[in-house]
């Protein structure tokens, strides 16, 4: 007996330790959405406090910068990095959807045009965007 008292207070003391050890993940963003113009990495002060979701929006703001200037594969590549970092970037999914415009890939477009309409949803500005997008794609298809 009291080998299992000693386990259970060796037990109970671990999970209080560890317990004492857990941070919060801090304040949720407050669903704000970078502008479609995206040239500098996101704002702390518009809730962009997770660092993964900084660095998927830096990534992203990189992604555009290169598919403007017509870097359709140099695009792809930081752009898949970015929503592998964090999976609801919205705004990555719509300039993931461009690049393959861009290569005229409308399929792989219609694709990542589904997600950023899902992750855009509310913003009114991204989903106006998202909608035209979706229509050019349909266009070309």
């Amino acid at each position: 007996m009291p080998l299992n008292t000693k386990t259970f207070f060796l037990f109970f003391s671990l999970i209080i330790l560890g317990a004492g050890c857990a941070t919060g993940r801090g304040p949720a963003p407050d669903g704000s959405l970078p502008a479609p113009e995206l040239v500098a990495p996101p704002d702390k002060a518009r809730g962009y406090t997770d660092s993964r979701t900084m660095a998927s929006h830096s990534l992203t703001a990189r992604g555009y910068e290169l598919l403007e200037k017509g870097d359709a594969d140099g695009a792809l590549r930081l752009l898949e990095k970015a929503v592998g970092i964090n999976p609801s970037d919205g705004p990555g999914y719509y300039y993931l959807a461009e690049a393959w415009i861009a290569k005229n890939n409308y399929a792989q477009a219609a694709r990542f045009n589904k997600l950023a309409e899902i992750y855009l949803r509310r913003d009114r500005t991204w989903t106006s965007r998202a909608r035209d997008q979706k229509r050019r794609i349909e266009e070309n298809k």
